[in-house]
C-alpha cells in the first residue's frame, strides 16, 4: 500500500507542477487560508455531536414503504408513498454538509479538479475498485488531517463526496449501486431522474441535475471514459459504461429541448435464475419444468413482448437449463447474457470508428461468423433487422436458437417477421418451436412482469399455425396448461409413454418448488443443483428433502 501511496503522490505532484499549480504544501495552506480568513463562523460549526452520517425526516404526506442501505454507512434509499398524489417515490439520502464542509469540499475540488480522477489515480497501476477507494481514502486523510483538526464525522462526509465524484458516477452513484435498479432515465435539466425498480416498477426519484453545466459534464465524462466522442456535431451516443451498463445519450439542447438526457440499462452482476422468476410469479414452476425439458432437447425459443418486460432476463434464466457441456455462442449489441458454461463464446457488435463507419461489425456479421464455430446453441440478445433471415437460416440448418423480439402477441410476432422489412419466408418458421410472450401488469398499483402465454408453432403448410401451451388467467393469477406438441416430440424421441413424461415434468416442477421452499436462491447453488439433478435426480431430491443439499 505504501508503494501505491508513493506512486500516487508522485503522479499528483507531476500533474500539479505541469499545470503551474503550487506544490502540495502551498496548495493545502492556501485552502487553509481561504477557509479561515473571514470565516470564523464556519469554523465554529466544526464540533458536531450526532454519530450518524446521514439522517432523514419524513416529508409531509409521505408514508415510508421500504428502507435499505446502498453504500453503508454513507447513503441509503427510502421508498415513500405519496398519500396525496397516490404514487411511489424513490428518495436517495446522502450526508448533509454544513457551511464549513461545503466550503472545504468546494476548495478541494477547485484545486484538484479533474487531476484527481481515477484515470490518473491508477495510471500505470492495476487497481480494483476496493484499491481505488482505499487509495483515495488514505490520500484524502493525509491531506486533510495534516492541515485541519477535523472530526471523524466531517472527514467521512468529505471522503464520501470525493469518492462519489472522482471514482463512482457522481450524482447518480448511489442509484448505480442499488441492485434493485434495472433502468435509470434522465429527461433533462431540472427534471427528477426516474428509475425502474424491480419491486416497485417505474418511480420518480429526488435526484436532479440542476443546471446544464452539471449534466453536460456528466454525459461528456461518460463518453470520455468509454473512449467515445460527444459534441454538438455528434450529439447522439450509444455506449458501454465502466460497470458494463448500456447508456444512450443525447447531448445539448439542439435535439433535446430540455437539455442533455440519458437512458441507462443496468448490467446485472448476478443473473436471475428460474427460481427468481417463479418466486415473482412471472412464470410457474410447471412452465419452468417445461422450459427445462425444451432446453435439454435443443428447442428454439423466442422471448417476445414490449419494452422492459423482462425478455432478456427470462432468456438468460431459461438458458441456465442448457446442459453444462453444450457449446454455446452468444451474439449481442451489449453484453447482457451471462452463463456458467465453459464452452461458451460471447460476441458483441462494434460500431465503426471513423466518420464513414469503416470497421462496423453488426449482428448479421456475427451470426455468419458464428455458423462456422459449430455452435449447438445460438443465443441472440435481440433480433430487429436484416439479421432475422440469417437467424432463421441457422434454425433451419439445425442450430438450436434463442432470442428476444419486440411484439405484443404471438400472431404479431409472425406478422412482423414475415412482412417488410424483415421478410422471413413463412416456410422457415417450421424450425421455430416456442414463442413466449411477456407483458407488464399492475397489481396493487405496482408494475409487475408476467408471462401472459406460451405458444408453439404447430404447422406451416398453408399458413403458420400456433397452439397455446400455457395461458395466464388474470382473475385467478394462475397458469393453465393447454397441451404441447413439443413435449410430444420429446416423448417420441426418448421412447417414453405419456405417463413417463408427465411424471418427469411433475418431478422437475416439484424439485424447483422444493428449492424455493428451502430458500436456495443463490446463483451458484442453483447451477450446482441443476447439474446434480442431471446426474442423479432421486439422490439430489433426497438430499434436498433431508436438508443436506
Amino acid at each position: 500500500m505504501k508503494t501505491i501511496f508513493n506512486k500516487f503522490n508522485s503522479s499528483v505532484m507531476q500533474m500539479l507542477s505541469s499545470a503551474n499549480i503550487p506544490e502540495k504544501p502551498a496548495v493545502l495552506k492556501g485552502i487553509s487560508g481561504r477557509l479561515s480568513k473571514n470565516n470564523d463562523e464556519l469554523l465554529l460549526e466544526l464540533p458536531e455531536t450526532p454519530d450518524d452520517l446521514v439522517s432523514f425526516s419524513l416529508p409531509a404526506h409521505m408514508e415510508e414503504i421500504d428502507r435499505y442501505w446502498v453504500d453503508e454507512p454513507y447513503c441509503f434509499i427510502c421508498i415513500l408513498y405519496n398519500t396525496l398524489k397516490k404514487n411511489m417515490n424513490y428518495y436517495l439520502i446522502e450526508p448533509k454538509l454544513n457551511k464549513f464542509e461545503k466550503t472545504l469540499l468546494q476548495e478541494f475540488n477547485n484545486i484538484m479538479g479533474d487531476r484527481l480522477t481515477i484515470s490518473n489515480m491508477d495510471d500505470g497501476l492495476e487497481l480494483d475498485s476496493i484499491d481505488r477507494y482505499e487509495l483515495l481514502r488514505e490520500n484524502t486523510k493525509h491531506i486533510l488531517t495534516e492541515y485541519f483538526d477535523l472530526q471523524t464525522r466531517t472527514f467521512e462526509k468529505i471522503y464520501y463526496y470525493l469518492k462519489r465524484d472522482f471514482i463512482d458516477f457522481g450524482t447518480i452513484s448511489a442509484i448505480m449501486k442499488d441492485p434493485n435498479i434495472e433502468d435509470v432515465w434522465c429527461n433533462g435539466v431540472g427534471i427528477p431522474i426516474f428509475v425502474y425498480h424491480k419491486t416497485y416498477g417505474n418511480i420518480r426519484t429526488n435526484v436532479v441535475f440542476s443546471n446544464d453545466e452539471e449534466l453536460d459534464h456528466f454525459v461528456t465524462l461518460i463518453a470520455q471514459q468509454s473512449s467515445r466522442h460527444l459534441s454538438r456535431s455528434t450529439p447522439i451516443l450509444d455506449t458501454i459504461m465502466r460497470d458494463g451498463s448500456r447508456i444512450n445519450i443525447t447531448y445539448g439542447h439542439d435535439i433535446s429541448p430540455k437539455g442533455s438526457s440519458f437512458s441507462i440499462r443496468r448490467q446485472k452482476k448476478v443473473p436471475l435464475t428460474p427460481l427468481d422468476l417463479i418466486a415473482w410469479k412471472t412464470f410457474s414452476s410447471e412452465m419452468m419444468a417445461y422450459f427445462w425439458f425444451c432446453m435439454e432437447h435443443g428447442k428454439s425459443i423466442l422471448f417476445c413482448g414490449g419494452t422492459a418486460t423482462g425478455k432478456t432476463s427470462s432468456l438468460n434464466a431459461v438458458c441456465l437449463f442448457i446442459p453444462i457441456h453444450i457449446r454455446i455462442v452468444t451474439l449481442e449489441d451489449t453484453q447482457e447474457i451471462n452463463l456458467p458454461h465453459k464452452n461458451w463464446i460471447s460476441t458483441i457488435t462494434r460500431e465503426g470508428i471513423s466518420v464513414n463507419k469503416m470497421g462496423t461489425i453488426d449482428l448479421e456479421d456475427l451470426l455468419r461468423a458464428s455458423l462456422r464455430q459449430r455452435p449447438e446453441y445460438l443465443l441472440v440478445g435481440e433480433v430487429r433487422g436484416r439479421e432475422s433471415q440469417t437467424l432463421f437460416q441457422a434454425m433451419n440448418a439445425g442450430h438450436a436458437t434463442c432470442s428476444t423480439f419486440h411484439a405484443g402477441t404471438p400472431r404479431e410476432v409472425i406478422n412482423r417477421f414475415t412482412n417488410p422489412p424483415l421478410n422471413v419466408p413463412p416456410a422457415m418458421f417450421s424450425a421455430l418451436d416456442i414463442i413466449s410472450m411477456q407483458s407488464n401488469i399492475y397489481e396493487g398499483g405496482i408494475e409487475k412482469r408476467k408471462a401472459s402465454h406460451i405458444s408453439e408453432v404447430t404447422d406451416v403448410t398453408s399458413h403458420i399455425e400456433l397452439q397455446d401451451t400455457f395461458l395466464w388467467d388474470p382473475v385467478a393469477d394462475s397458469f393453465e396448461f393447454m397441451g404441447s406438441r413439443v413435449l410430444q416430440d420429446i416423448k417420441n424421441k426418448l421412447g417414453w409413454t405419456e405417463e413417463q413424461i408427465n411424471k418427469e415434468l411433475g418431478r422437475r416442477a416439484m424439485f424447483l418448488d422444493l428449492m424455493l421452499e428451502k430458500n436456495i436462491r443463490d446463483y451458484n447453488q442453483f447451477i450446482q443443483s441443476i447439474h446434480a439433478y442431471s446426474k442423479d435426480p432421486d439422490k439430489v431430491i433426497q438430499l434436498l428433502v433431508s436438508g443436506e443439499q
